[in-house]
């Protein structure tokens, strides 16, 4: 015969049992995350940004290294204005996906409503470094530009505008707005003219009428077009 079990033994068996019948009832009940995912999705098409925020974070829980749902989870708690749980995210996403824009993106617009002006600082410089886009060195002026560093400021500037290679116009528009707040008219002036000068003959007029909105400057005189004279 089998001895008898004692009330305290029957206890936890009793117990056990209950709690494996609950993992079971909750397994049987999970949302597949497939269907999780969407249900995400749609919070996020609808603005539903605490809803999203739910959805992604059940996502997030089940696979830490699911980048994308890091990702989704950060990007809708920062829309939410719950800045802890969106810079926990997307830390955790930019270190899956470093080179991610949309995620850097993302943690850099939460650390600076956080007020993190060090740890954004030391993201952006850390960041530019790597990756070397004129958009990060272009950031990483305007914070150095807060942060009262003005010498690292226009360094990160002339390094946005060497990295950019005179692809775009925009770096020089934004390094000209970047040089009027350091109170450098020069650079300005000489920005919105080699934007001016370099970059019209490829992007055409929608350009020229942003770089002269932008700046107080004549059209420029044109191959086979005579100069504006004044009567």
């Amino acid at each position: 015969m089998m001895p008898d079990v004692k009330p305290m033994n029957q206890s936890i068996i009793v117990l056990s049992g209950l709690l494996l019948g609950a993992s079971l009832t909750a397994c049987s009940n999970r949302i597949p995350t497939p269907a999780l995912r969407q249900k995400g999705e749609l919070a996020v098409s609808i603005n539903d940004w605490p809803a999203a925020v739910e959805w992604y974070g059940e996502l997030a829980d089940r696979d830490q290294t699911d980048w994308k749902a890091q990702a989704a989870l950060g990007h809708a708690a920062l829309e939410a204005g719950d800045l802890s749980t969106a810079r926990r995210a997307l830390e955790i996403a930019s270190t899956l996906r470093p080179s991610n824009v949309d995620i850097a993106r993302d943690l850099a617009d939460t650390l600076e409503q956080q007020e993190a002006w060090d740890d954004l600082f030391a993201y952006l410089q850390d960041r530019a470094t790597t990756t070397s886009t004129s958009d990060d060195w272009l950031r990483l002026a305007r914070v150095a530009i807060e942060a009262d560093d003005p010498d690292t400021a226009r360094q990160a500037i002339r390094t946005a505008i060497a990295v950019d290679g005179g692809t775009t116009v925009s770096p020089y528009l934004r390094a000209a707005r970047l040089a009027r707040r350091l109170g450098d008219d020069k650079a300005e002036a000489r920005n919105r003219k080699v934007a001016q000068v370099h970059e019209v003959p490829v992007v055409g007029t929608a350009v020229l009428g942003a770089v002269l909105a932008h700046g107080r400057h004549r059209d420029p005189v044109r191959k086979g077009q005579p100069a504006h004279r004044k009567r």
